[in-house]
């Protein structure tokens, strides 16, 4: 069975949720609001609210025909990218950024020595369990045929 031909592109919806939790980390950074506590869980709402989307997308293309199983490995793989791009994106802003922090300790040092803290926990660990949360949740509610295959032992 041959794919439907936007289903093609459904990778980029990682891509594209990469690239918006790069943007707002850059005007994060320029308006100073980097080291604030809520500018991560922002990220995160922008990552769970995301892979919801791309569940939601996949399955109108597939006209609600898809298994759980099928959605759940959509929101995973739409996870996975995102992750991956952000990651990448982090390790290279904090290497051209993040050189030495200066005499004074500032808000901004503070972040700076904190960024492995932050790396692994927030853009590593929480955006992998907010997504993988969110595919589960996606799969689930938005399947359409809610029957089990046991209804007829009923």
């Amino acid at each position: 069975m041959e794919k439907p031909l936007s289903s093609k592109a459904l990778p980029a919806y990682g891509f594209i949720l990469g690239v918006i939790a790069i943007v707002f980390t850059l005007i994060f950074y320029v308006t100073k609001l980097y080291g604030n506590l809520w500018m991560g869980y922002f990220g995160n709402l922008i990552m769970f609210l995301g892979v919801l989307i791309s569940i939601i997308h996949y399955n109108r293309i597939h006209k609600d025909k898809t298994s759980a199983m099928s959605a759940f490995s959509m929101g995973l793989r739409t996870t996975i990218i995102a992750t991956i791009l952000y990651a990448a994106f982090l390790l290279i802003f904090h290497l051209v950024v993040g050189g030495t922090p200066s005499q004074g300790l500032q808000e901004e040092d503070t972040v700076k020595d904190n960024f492995w803290i932050y790396f692994l926990g927030n853009a590593i660990f929480v955006n992998l369990l907010v997504g993988v949360v969110a595919a589960v949740l996606g799969a689930m509610v938005f399947k359409s045929n809610q029957k089990t295959d046991k209804s007829k032992a009923a």
